[in-house]
C-alpha cells in the first residue's frame, strides 16, 4: 500500500489519504511485527512451495523444521548438511530435519522416538535400514 513512512505523512499532509486509511495501515504493521515477534515468524522462514517441489523431485521429503529442510530418502536425493559429504539431511520420529553423520550411523540401533537414542542422537526414519534408527549428530560447521 505505502511503500515507506514518508509517502504516508505525505499522503496524510495532501489529504490524500484518510486517516482511516492511515490507522488501518498502522495497525496492519503493529499486527505483523507482534505476530513475528509471537513465533509465527518460524513458519514463514519453512520451505517454499516451488522448493517443496524441488526436494520432491530429486526424491527428498520436505521438512518444515529442524536444522535442514530437505531429508533423504533411501535410494533418492541426499542433502549434505554442514557443507560436509559425511553428513546427511534427515527426518527424525518427531518430523523435524535433523543433520546426522551418515556413516557412523547404525542399522542395528532402532527405535520408535528420540527419547530411546542416547544422549546426542535423534530417531531419524526414511533411511536406507527399512526403519527408524538412533543417528548420531554432525559435528558443528567449521
Amino acid at each position: 500500500m505505502f511503500e515507506d513512512l514518508d509517502e504516508l505523512a505525505r499522503g496524510l499532509a495532501e489529504n490524500t489519504v484518510s486517516r482511516r486509511q492511515a490507522i488501518k495501515w498502522a495497525g496492519y504493521s503493529v499486527l505483523g511485527a507482534t505476530l513475528s515477534s509471537v513465533g509465527f515468524a518460524d513458519t514463514a522462514e519453512a520451505l517454499s512451495r516451488r522448493k517443496r517441489r524441488r526436494c520432491r523431485r530429486r526424491g527428498g521429503v520436505p521438512v518444515d523444521k529442524g536444522e535442514c529442510h530437505c531429508a533423504l530418502k533411501c535410494g533418492g536425493f541426499s542433502q549434505s548438511c554442514n557443507g560436509t559429504s559425511d553428513c546427511d539431511c534427515a527426518k527424525t520420529t518427531e518430523n523435524e530435519g535433523f543433520c546426522f553423520l551418515s556413516p557412523q550411523a547404525n542399522c542395528n540401533d532402532t527405535c520408535s522416538s528420540s527419547d530411546q537414542c542416547p544422549q546426542g542422537k535423534r530417531c531419524v526414519v526414511n533411511t536406507c535400514c527399512g526403519h527408524p534408527i538412533c543417528a548420531p549428530p554432525c559435528p558443528p560447521p567449521l
